[in-house]
């Protein structure tokens, strides 16, 4: 792989960067493998190791050492992809220079522990269409907590499962375990949102928040103070 490269700023590397690391006509990677794009081109911004550039993402690597070593270069090795892998990650670095610098990493720490507010989600809910099937409203706090993990992967670029348990419920192993089901289930719809009118009005409600959501974060960047 290419050795450290100080034109990119491992800040402005999303997780995860698009699947780079798949093609249909050849098996399927790791698991670990939708995130790796994005430790890779971290590593080239600040040199060092895999495991070490995978902490700088918010990914704990600890037990995943293989994942993004022994595995994913055994996959690019055995597939024969791993020059097409090497050729991407130059491309996007390519992207990355070309385009306005996003700090990601402030964002993600932003988010932290962010959760819609209650007071933002009821203003979500009072624009939603009314249910005409028996079909239960998504008015409960559950759905709160887990739409906003997907404003959070829309602020920072991440990845569902990498999208942080609210802090207050995030010690209880029942809850959490019901808030990832929430979470799954939120995003399922979500995908279908085209044929789903409820969905489809949702989804661009948490858009448009997330969107304003990301300015507001990035302006305080900008901020003399900061």
């Amino acid at each position: 792989m290419s050795a450290c490269d100080p034109n990119i700023s491992p800040r402005s590397c999303p997780k995860p960067s698009p699947n780079i690391t798949s093609t249909s006509s050849r098996p399927s990677p790791p698991r670990c493998a939708d995130a790796a794009p994005s430790v890779f081109l971290v590593r080239r911004a600040r040199g060092g190791s895999l495991d070490e550039a995978a902490p700088f993402l918010g990914i704990n690597p600890q037990g995943k050492r293989n994942g993004y070593t022994q595995l994913l270069n055994s996959h690019l090795r055995t597939s024969g992809t791993a020059r097409d892998f090497e050729q991407a990650l130059d491309a996007i670095t390519a992207e990355l220079l070309a385009s306005p610098v996003i700090d990601y990493q402030r964002r993600r720490k932003a988010l932290a522990t962010w959760t819609l507010e209650p007071e933002n989600w009821q203003h979500v809910l009072a624009q939603l269409p009314v249910l005409t099937s028996n079909r239960k409203p998504i008015g409960d706090d559950r759905r709160r907590l887990a739409v906003s993990a997907y404003i959070w992967t829309r602020v920072t670029e991440g990845e569902p499962d990498f999208a942080p348990c609210p802090p207050h419920i995030a010690p209880d192993p029942a809850r959490r375990a019901g808030w990832t089901r929430e979470r799954h289930s939120v995003f399922h719809w979500l995908r279908k949102a085209d044929h789903q009118p409820y969905y489809g009005a949702l989804k661009p409600l948490l858009e448009d928040h997330a969107e304003q959501l990301a300015k507001a974060i990035d302006l305080t960047s900008r901020l003399p103070h900061e």
